[in-house]
């Protein structure tokens, strides 16, 4: 593959995956320079290491795992927690609609959870994979992602009895 070629495969690649992967993070990192910042390096990591994909879904696993582990890295390395207001949320990941107050409080409440959860629950709620592929993407088994999603749940729950006497998020 020349230059020429290697250019194009990668534009196509941030063309088709930047806008998923940039919410990914966000909601991770909650912090729209940061998210920025973990992209760039989760695309530099793909271009450098140029890795052999049997298949478009094995390419799209493999960039949200190399994001997720930035994500914590960057968390890790800079201890940062960020705080933002929702609506600058809402802005920065594409939702300028706004959302219903519903909505709004249970992506503050996923907000707030630990990154194992939180990880667990975008992919499976918020981008819509099921519990098998996300157990592939996080590369943990089919079991604790269930479990994961179990806890969450219940701390979901929790936390919005605090708020309005019980928001869940549906299965």
């Amino acid at each position: 593959m020349d230059q020429k070629e290697r250019n194009e495969s990668l534009e196509r690649v941030i063309e088709n995956y930047s806008n998923m992967l940039y919410r990914i993070c966000f909601v991770i990192l909650k912090n729209e320079q940061d998210a920025q910042d973990v992209l760039q390096e989760t695309f530099l990591a793909y271009m450098t290491k140029r890795p052999h994909f049997h298949s478009e879904e094995h390419k799209k696993a493999w960039l949200i795992r190399v994001s997720q582990n930035k994500c914590k890295e960057f968390l890790r390395f800079h201890k940062k927690h960020a705080a933002i207001p929702l609506e600058e949320v809402e802005e920065s990941i594409g939702i300028s609609n706004g959302l219903d107050i519903e909505d709004r409080e249970k992506l503050n409440l996923i907000w707030n959870l630990n990154l194992k959860l939180k990880s667990v629950v975008i992919l499976y709620y918020v981008e819509g994979y099921s519990v098998k592929e996300t157990a592939v993407i996080l590369n943990i088994s089919e079991v604790a992602v269930k479990k994961r999603l179990q806890r969450a749940r219940e701390i979901l729950s929790e936390l919005g009895r605090e708020y309005d006497g019980g928001i869940v998020c549906e299965q």
